[in-house]
């Protein structure tokens, strides 16, 4: 098959089978597996942990076997991971869920764009990663409908139908999927701990050379140890805070569906505004929009944990998803224009293990919060932890406005 319409119609397949998943995997978690809120953000922490540590190692199999086998291992052990969180309800057993589709992931993460840039060619690659991301964004929506009509009849279905469909796609990829210019990479040119090591070097020196990006750096970190709390430990808080209006004839677990698209929907149009409408070339202008959604965002998960009423903690919720939507791509676009292109990727990489740093530290004091006070003080906790990104905003502000004004 092309390689163009296989990696599209895959892109579409796999978001309906990851909405299937994810729309219920944390409801799963709580009301099945009974998973208190410290061990909802230690799940969260296994996950970080699992990709941070096997990110080189699998890249080996990518770059000294084969892209494809490295995309086909990945997405089955991808699926293997979730149904292990069904057949294997506890949390011991869930651990290990995260450590095998956590690795899964590492398998899919480099691998699956480097094997469509060498099949098919840069300029058309970025056709296709333009193309299917719209593809996905529509597909999840029928992933989440799916999930919905299958969970009214048990929680465990939706994840088991995702899984399997993962394990049915790594079939399809070793049948259809082409490769034809894969080139084993060299010993001298293959990325591996020691390569990575003086890459990193090379990187902390190129930051330590521009004070911006230290402080966008150290954003990223404060960031990363906000947003494990929000994403673990909403599920648990709104179950168990809130008795959920009734629907009818359909089951109280048909709203979790109803926060996933609403959510999905909320997310691309704000993704779409922030990309439409803020001007990338205005330094100054950026660090009050960025400054203004992380202050934003912190109110807004601030009043979630501390009013009452479920349509307005959902309302609450529903705006902080989408100002996190919009914050990431202008964030990444700035970064983009800020960082030295021959160490871009090395660098985007720093920003990334940044953010994992910051959720595998952050994530388990908010969830021994969330254990031993409550779960909404935790989020107000974790609301509070996004401020000190603001006074460096401000010494961002400063240094980009005085850069500009000598340039003047």
């Amino acid at each position: 098959m092309d390689s163009y319409r296989f990696y599209l119609g895959a892109r579409a397949y796999t978001a309906v089978c990851w909405s299937t998943i994810v729309t219920i995997n944390l409801v799963f978690m709580v009301e099945v597996a009974r998973l208190d809120p410290l061990q909802m953000v230690l799940v969260g922490t296994v996950l970080e942990a699992s990709v941070f540590l096997f990110e080189i190692p699998t890249g080996v199999v990518a770059d000294a076997v084969s892209r494809k086998l490295s995309v086909v291992i990945g997405h089955a052990l991808i699926g293997l991971g979730f149904l292990v969180i069904v057949l294997f309800p506890s949390f011991a057993m869930i651990l290990v869920s995260q450590v095998i589709w956590g690795v899964g992931w590492t398998f899919v993460s480099g691998a699956y764009p480097a094997w469509l840039t060498e099949e098919i060619g840069v300029d058309r690659a970025a056709r296709a990663f333009l193309r299917g991301s719209q593809l996905a964004h529509g597909a999840a929506l029928l992933g989440i409908g799916l999930c919905i009509a299958l969970a009214q009849v048990s929680l465990a279905l939706p994840i088991v139908v995702g899984s399997v469909g993962y394990l049915v796609l790594a079939g399809a990829m070793i049948a259809f999927m082409r490769e034809t210019n894969f080139r084993p990479v060299a010993d001298s040119e293959r990325e591996t701990w020691q390569v990575m090591a003086r890459t990193v070097r090379s990187s902390v020196v190129q930051v330590r050379l521009q004070p911006v990006l230290v402080l966008m750096l150290l954003i990223t970190i404060v960031v990363g140890m906000f947003s494990e709390g929000i994403d673990r430990l909403f599920t648990p808080y709104l179950i168990e805070s809130f008795a959920f209006p009734s629907l009818g004839t359909l089951k109280s677990v048909t709203w979790w569906g109803i926060i996933a698209a609403v959510s999905s929907v909320g997310g691309l149009a704000a993704t779409t505004l922030a990309r439409r409408y803020a001007d990338l070339d205005d330094h100054a202008g950026l660090t009050r929009v960025l400054a203004g959604c992380l202050l934003a965002i912190s109110v807004s998960v601030l009043l979630l944990a501390n009013v009452g009423g479920f349509a307005l903690v959902l309302g609450l919720f529903w705006l902080t998803n989408a100002l996190r939507s919009a914050y990431d791509p202008l964030m990444t676009g700035w970064l983009n224009r800020l960082l030295p292109a021959e160490s871009r990727a090395t660098l985007f990489s720093m920003y990334g293990q940044a953010d994992a740093v910051g959720q595998t530290f952050g994530g388990p004091v908010v969830g021994v919060i969330a254990k031993y006070v409550s779960i909404a003080f935790a989020l107000g906790v974790s609301a509070i932890s996004l401020l000190p990104s603001l006074p460096l905003y401000l010494k961002i502000f400063h240094r980009v406005n005085d850069k500009a004004q000598a340039i003047r």
